[in-house]
């Protein structure tokens, strides 16, 4: 998929679940900060993905609905998690490169594409990070200081 035929799968919320990896919410969110503003970018990003996960979790309520019972839980897909998401553009945006391509930028940060969030991990503790606070609204980090940028907006 080019970049235009993902983004318009990410703005549709057309995307099949599989198609949405860490890689393509970096890629996402990339995207949007080499297109827009930074103070734009965000919220494309904060609002595309709570979207996409809304339908995520619409579609597993009625696969749910639609089983026989068997005692298991459905999955709870309520994933968006607002301090991971502006932390990350955080860093992409600090990272960026005027002539920058998307290999080329995840070439050079390959700490970025770790889905264990190391890129993250450095900035804040676990506890900190995956507290249910820093789910619900961003919090700064308690070890080391994320890039301040020039479009501050968080």
């Amino acid at each position: 998929m080019n970049d235009d035929e993902f983004l318009a799968g990410f703005e549709a919320c057309t995307l099949a679940r599989s198609e949405w990896t860490h890689e393509a919410h970096v890629r996402m969110a990339w995207l949007y900060l080499t297109r827009y503003p930074l103070s734009e970018a965000l919220k494309r990003v904060r609002s595309g993905i709570q979207q996409l996960n809304d339908t995520f979790s619409k579609a597993e309520t009625v696969q749910e609905q639609s089983r026989p019972p068997c005692g298991h839980q459905p999955k709870q897909s309520g994933g968006y998690h607002d301090t991971i998401t502006v932390a990350f553009v955080r860093l992409i945006a600090a990272r960026l490169r005027d002539d920058d391509t998307f290999l080329a930028f995840r070439d050079r940060n390959p700490d970025l594409f770790d889905h264990t969030l190391t890129a993250l991990l450095r900035h804040y503790t676990k506890k900190r990070l995956h507290s249910a606070k820093a789910k619900r609204t961003f919090i700064e980090p308690d070890l080391r200081k994320l890039p301040v940028l020039n479009d501050e907006v968080w």
